[in-house]
């Protein structure tokens, strides 16, 4: 059998969970033949992850063009999701698979109501609309064209699955409306990863000892809390201020953001005792693993708040109390299993509280760590995704 995964984008967890499935094919022998359609960038990015594929010969690796990738990122959302499904297209009928897994689902909906394709479909669905808000008209607006689009959709019969992360109650919501079996709850993988041999975070970033680190990890930017974060450090008590270090690790997605985060780190500078570090760059898994072993916190106040997250998976897994956004399936999460603090809104105020609370109150690391980590192993993961 040939199967096509696609997935362009390369931030965050894209390259995490890609590195999952080569893993597993190879690890299991399995005999499928697999296209991985990734990123013009993702050699240069990801050297170690592209690497592995040499040595195995049932999968074969290719980028798209970079103008291809140019192309698609100056479109809007509706024009997009036709553009990149030709693209995909264009892959599946070169390489005649047939199954396609789109592990970023979102771009592809509404292109899969309309077109009909001579391969099955799964892919995986961040953001699904369960848990919006239905407050005001625009709201409302949203929920609904979000409701009509899955709706839609799901009325392909060569869609066969699609996933969810961490979210049975979508799942659960999603069958029951729209009369189907096709969305399954997908348990977000939490790797098995190994530090850094003799890496000391305080030494790496020559940071006081006496100083706690608050860890924002991942692609940075206004969506993530990034800015209020970057805030928070004016409304720590000056007692307080000296005992605490905000390490920003990640990329922002554009010049514009970085410039605001060089600012208002630059005026947190002069003003606060907190001290702000910002590695610029997506680091390795294992120097990942470190940071996360190695931080205090980790700070996750998400905008949106409506899908899971990795970096609470990596969390988790170095047994790190987290703070982060008391909204949707994140709230859910963090509530049931006691993995941190959690603020009404995403303001510097808010973020500043939970930092002098962490700093001043002993918070039990989760009991259910392990019980987690066994339920959301990257084989299980790709088991799920490779099955279809």
């Amino acid at each position: 059998m040939k199967k096509l995964i696609f997935d362009i984008e390369i931030t965050g967890h894209h390259a995490e969970y890609i590195s999952h499935l080569i893993d597993h094919i190879y690890n299991n022998k399995d005999t499928n033949e697999y296209f991985f359609i990734v990123n013009s960038n993702f050699t240069s990015k990801f050297p170690i992850i592209s690497g592995k594929v040499k040595s195995i010969k049932n999968i074969n690796f290719i980028e798209i063009e970079l103008e291809e990738l140019r192309s698609l990122q100056q479109l809007g959302v509706f024009k997009k999701s036709f553009v990149e499904f030709r693209l995909m297209n264009y892959y599946a009928l070169k390489f005649n698979v047939n199954h396609v897994c789109l592990l970023y689902f979102n771009t592809f909906q509404l292109a899969c109501f309309f077109f009909r394709t001579q391969y099955t479909i799964s892919g995986i669905l961040f953001f699904q609309f369960y848990r919006m808000n239905k407050n005001t008209f625009n709201d409302k607006l949203k929920y609904y064209r979000k409701y009509l689009t899955t709706k839609m959709y799901s009325m392909n019969p060569k869609i066969q699955k699609i996933h969810i992360l961490n979210d049975q109650n979508s799942v659960d919501f999603f069958n029951k409306e729209f009369k189907n079996g096709l969305f399954e709850m997908l348990p977000d993988p939490i790797p098995n990863l190994k530090p850094l041999d003799g890496f000391d975070i305080y030494s790496h970033y020559n940071i006081d000892q006496k100083r706690k680190i608050f860890l924002h990890i991942g692609s940075l930017g206004e969506r993530k809390g990034t800015f209020e974060v970057i805030e928070s450090a004016l409304n720590i008590p000056l007692k307080n201020q000296r005992e605490v270090t905000i390490l920003l690790v990640g990329c922002v997605l554009n010049k514009e953001d970085e410039e605001i985060v060089l600012n208002k780190i630059e005026e947190i500078s002069i003003k606060s005792n907190v001290t702000i570090i910002w590695d610029n760059q997506f680091v390795s898994n294992s120097m990942m693993k470190s940071l996360f072993d190695q931080c205090f916190s980790v700070l996750m106040p998400y905008k949106n708040t409506e899908g899971s997250s990795g970096i609470l998976g990596h969390a988790i897994s170095a047994q790190k109390q987290v703070i982060a956004t008391g909204k949707g399936l994140l709230k859910e999460l963090i509530e049931e299993n006691n993995l941190g603090l959690l603020i009404a809104e995403v303001t510097p105020v808010l973020i500043s509280e939970k930092i002098l609370l962490m700093l001043t109150r002993q918070l039990k690391v989760n009991g259910k760590s392990s019980e987690l980590l066994s339920s959301h192993s990257a084989s299980i993961f790709s088991k799920k995704i490779l099955l279809n």
